[in-house]
């Protein structure tokens, strides 16, 4: 397998974390575990889901908006597949998508629902391009072009969110809460607008990525070390990891989970302007 990751271009950052560009040389079977949302413009081969309960065929050609994932997935890869991704942040959702991000949860959607047709062109250009290196620059072009920045968009929120959801600490409601002058009933609806799900849902979800991503990034052999007191007991914190990375610890630790582990050693070599796509 064959990964790489570019740094959008600096006008386009705070709409996109990061692009990716996987080659799979070989057939592939793997698991997705829960993750932000995605653009992904399959170049070659085929890719296979089963996100949405049964199993789909996505072809090349094809490219799909991702929304924000609350639960593992499989996912197959048909040799020879290359797929070039991006990961939307919750501004750039705003900002290009105009829909709440939770009428888009847990579903893989054709993208060209939610762009005009003027813009096809660009996305087609993406699909056309000769390399990794072009397909960024192209989908530079693209979020360019989709950007709307006269779309309101709550920034103080989202900065006091996304602190407490790339914090690894463990923290609760009330910590988002008191970070914030608004209301538990405005702080549901704002994360359901940005981040795809009420806020105890979203704080199980990233708490246990956080878990997963330590396990990777410090090499630990002992899930042990990274069981935090945020869980009532040890087969809570088992259920609470499988239920969103699609692993227990140990199987995690042991097996090799191509996918997950290299996106998560590649992820480190960029910058990224917002912690949201680092950890998510």
């Amino acid at each position: 397998m064959q990964f790489e990751y570019f740094r959008p271009r600096e006008d386009v950052r705070s709409l996109v974390g990061s692009y990716y560009d996987l080659t799979i040389p070989g057939a592939l079977a793997d698991v997705m575990r829960a993750e932000i949302a995605n653009l992904r413009f399959i170049i070659r081969g085929n890719v296979y889901s089963d996100l949405g309960g049964k199993e789909m065929k996505i072809p090349a050609g094809s490219v799909i908006l991702c929304g924000p994932t609350f639960r593992w997935s499989n996912i197959r890869f048909d040799a020879g597949t290359v797929v070039f991704g991006a990961a939307i942040t919750p501004v750039g959702w705003s900002r290009m998508l105009k829909v709440p991000a939770d009428a888009c949860a847990d579903q893989i959607l054709p993208f060209e629902d939610f762009i005009d047709e003027d813009k096809l062109p660009l996305v087609k250009q993406v699909l056309d391009a000769t390399d990794a290196r072009a397909r960024a620059d192209s989908a530079d072009q693209l979020f360019a072009a989709l950007d709307d920045a006269a779309v309101r968009v709550h920034e103080e929120f989202l900065m006091q969110a996304t602190r407490w959801i790339a914090d690894p600490e463990p923290n609760e409601l009330e910590d988002l809460l008191s970070a914030t002058d608004l209301s538990a009933r405005q702080v549901e609806r704002l994360c359901k607008t940005y981040f795809g799900s009420a806020p105890k849902r979203l704080h199980r979800k990233f708490r246990a990525l956080h878990s997963a991503n330590r396990l990777t990034w410090q090499q630990l052999t002992d899930w042990r070390d990274i069981a935090t007191t945020a869980y009532f007991d040890q087969s809570h914190f088992i259920r609470e990891f499988k239920k969103f990375n699609g692993r227990t610890p140990t199987e995690f630790i042991k097996g090799p989970h191509l996918l997950v582990r290299m996106t998560l050693q590649e992820r480190l070599q960029i910058d990224h302007d917002s912690p949201f796509s680092l950890v998510g």
